[in-house]
């Protein structure tokens, strides 16, 4: 009956289908639709009613379409309460815009619509094939407002928005990383050692603009703060993390907020994230101790007493402070780490009622009496040369490590808010004595800095002189006094608030120090970029005696699972989203790492810079003729670790092998052969 008393309101206008226009050539191929009164006979894709503005989506049928690849063949119609449903052939009459302001916000529109029914149930116009490798943020416009599917899966690189606008920020072509993460502001290749200047700037630049170009948000097709449920959360894990995957994506592609933006399709065709977790901490092989750092997320007892909340940076009420208290102890009791350097915990002493002491005895109702002590810095008030209400602290295993001399806080003044902590251990694991230094650290943060501390707009953030300042100190801090105090081998672990090609990690590399984690193992999310402010430094000397690896159970999480947004909704039981930051895992094998050789068809080496799809496995470049090379293995600041010698084949075989007992990092390789010789990078993870 519909059918027949719209094809009769046709008649009865007097219109014909050679009265329409289509849409691609009021469209063109410009970056605006051009502007004018239409009409048009399209099919509708999509209805949402939830956006601001209300309205639907049209595109034209393949036989009535321009034929023309550069146009769009598609238009959103503004209507407040939209009657027409999805598979609608529809005859419209409005205006059309594309500018700035309300209602377009820079999207084509149709507005104030005469709206006929033509037909219902139609098919819909093919959806475009959108190929993952050649994704271009730039080259969207032809494909505005139109059905279009990826070939592959896109990763969720940004959930920051998914509670409040139901926003994800999607990747077609895998995990956008901070640029300093891989890129340094000051040297080509990066992981040199210059902490000063701006000449490789362009390519941090060109770096994030490549992460732009090739992301996109994934919609909820509603303009609704807070909506109920959340969308894209994962049944079986109730998260959606960054590095998750949205298999056989569809939807319309629309344009809001200065960005393309991907609205959902309905039943069946509706967006799917996996979201799996990882369920224990990461393994090694045989270990002499097990080091971890782990920031707290201003962890504030209170007074210690029940009272004092709401607290200055950490819990408001009771109620919320044992939600985090649970989180955390989950967390450190499944690391079971040997000594733990915590960050972010309340300044305020080691007396009875303290956060420290507060943690302490929760962590052993847990896991048994006196299986954790701390390391005592000296006052039951308040750290010594410490400005700020957090500090750094250690705690261990006395079953495990003994003290040997006091703690050790820099006394240098003016350059720390928290100053380092350090305490040399003595191993109990071992039939002789090793010692090991152990210091944790938490550098200035990025968000503020003024004068020589402002932004200087090179990727590095606010405060990069203050940590400059600092991690020269740090080097001080080491060979002065923690060296001197007994430590054979030391490991610096903490928040540097710097990410891989950072100028405090250069310092660092400078003073022949070594970052052992690889650049793309992040520990924290910020606006949609993943980097590593965590990090664990050694002393030369532990290369090959070290492997270090990051949990991923809080940088990836969304932040609405924190105890502090969750309230009573929060998982107190799981150790997810404990805190902002992930924890650092340092594996100590004083008789060297032994780790196990990667599962048959896997690798922890990758060719080194990676490019935007991810790392890629890492194979020697050799000339086909060449029958026997030699092949030097080398940080790139410092002393060869490992010379082979062979036909490329074999060492390209078990290099896997070879270097098992590095830990992860940058390393050079220098290849040397009849008639040739180059130098590669390799990555290992």
């Amino acid at each position: 009956m519909r059918f027949s008393l719209v094809l009769f309101a046709g008649f009865l206008l007097g219109v014909t289908q050679a009265d329409a226009q289509s849409i691609g050539s009021i469209q063109g191929t410009g970056t605006e639709a051009k502007a004018g009164t239409y009409t048009i006979e399209a099919v509708v894709t999509g209805v949402y009613k939830g956006l601001k503005p209300a309205g639907f989506y049209v595109q034209d049928e393949t036989a009535a379409a321009d034929g023309n690849p550069a146009t769009s063949d598609a238009l959103f119609v503004v209507q407040p309460d939209p009657t027409v449903a999805v598979g609608d052939r529809v005859r419209l009459t409005g205006a059309v815009r594309e500018d700035g302001a309300a209602p377009s916000f820079t999207q084509a529109v149709l507005l104030d619509p005469q709206v006929t029914v033509l037909a219902s149930g139609q098919a819909l116009p093919a959806f475009v094939l959108l190929q993952n490798a050649a994704f271009s943020a730039r080259d969207l416009e032809r494909y505005e407002g139109m059905l279009v599917q990826f070939a592959a899966p896109l990763m969720v690189t940004d959930n920051y928005s998914l509670k409040q606008r139901g926003e994800l920020t999607v990747s077609a072509q895998g995990l956008t990383y901070q640029p300093t993460q891989l890129i340094d502001p000051n040297d080509d290749p990066a992981t040199g050692t210059s902490s000063a200047g701006t000449r490789n700037l362009a390519a941090v630049n060109a770096y994030q603009d490549a992460n732009d170009d090739r992301s996109l948000i994934l919609d909820d097709g509603s303009s609704a703060n807070n909506p109920t449920p959340t969308p894209y959360l994962d049944p079986q894990t109730g998260t959606v993390r960054v590095g998750s995957t949205v298999s056989n994506l569809r939807g319309i592609l629309g344009y809001g907020f200065s960005k393309w933006r991907l609205q959902p399709l309905a039943g069946t065709q509706a967006p799917f994230v996996r979201s799996p977790r990882p369920l224990a901490p990461p393994t090694f092989g045989p270990l002499s101790l097990k080091l971890a750092s782990f920031n707290v997320l201003n962890y504030f007892n209170g007074d210690g007493a029940g009272g004092g909340f709401p607290t200055a940076r950490g819990a408001k009420t009771p109620a919320d402070f044992a939600r985090q208290r649970s989180k955390i102890i989950a967390a450190l009791s499944q690391m079971n780490a040997d000594v733990v350097g915590l960050t972010e915990i309340e300044n305020d002493g080691n007396g009875a009622n303290s956060a420290i002491q507060d943690l302490l005895n929760g962590l052993n109702q847990v896991l048994g009496a006196n299986t954790y002590a701390l390391v005592n810095d000296g006052d039951d008030a308040k750290q010594l040369n410490n400005t700020d209400q957090i500090r750094n602290a250690i705690i261990y295993k006395p079953a495990a490590v003994t003290p040997l001399g006091p703690a050790l806080i820099a006394t240098v003044t003016g350059v720390f808010e928290r100053p380092p902590l350090a305490q040399v251990f003595i191993s109990q694991r071992r039939g002789r004595t090793d010692t090991l230094g152990f210091v944790v650290n938490h550098f200035k943060s990025k968000g503020s800095g003024s004068g020589a501390d402002a932004d200087q707009k090179d990727g590095q953030g606010g405060s990069n002189a203050r940590r400059k300042t600092q991690a020269t100190a740090l080097v001080a801090f080491i060979n002065q006094t923690v060296i001197p105090a007994g430590a054979a081998r030391v490991v610096s672990a903490g928040d540097y608030n710097a990410n891989c090609e950072e100028d405090p990690l250069d310092i660092m590399r400078a003073a022949g120090l070594v970052p052992a984690a690889p650049p793309t193992s992040g520990s924290y999310v910020y606006r949609g970029l993943t980097g590593s402010l965590d990090h664990a430094v050694v002393t030369p000397n532990l290369v090959g005696f070290v492997d270090v690896q990051k949990w991923h159970i809080n940088a990836a999480e969304p932040a609405m699972l924190e105890y502090d947004q969750a309230g009573e909704a929060t998982d107190s039981s799981t150790p997810f989203r404990s805190s902002d930051h992930d924890p650092v895992l340092i594996g100590v094998n004083f008789g060297g790492i032994q780790n196990a050789a990667p599962a048959r068809g896997a690798t922890r080496l990758f060719a080194y810079p990676s490019g935007a799809a991810g790392p890629v496995a890492f194979s020697l470049a050799v000339p086909a003729s060449a029958e026997r090379i030699s092949l030097d293995v080398s940080l790139p600041q410092g002393a060869r670790l490992l010379m082979l010698q062979g036909p490329p084949a074999l060492l390209q075989a078990g290099l896997d092998g070879y270097t098992a007992h590095l830990p992860p990092g940058i390393y050079l390789l220098k290849l040397r052969g009849k008639g040739f010789q180059q130098t590669q990078r390799v990555m290992k993870e």
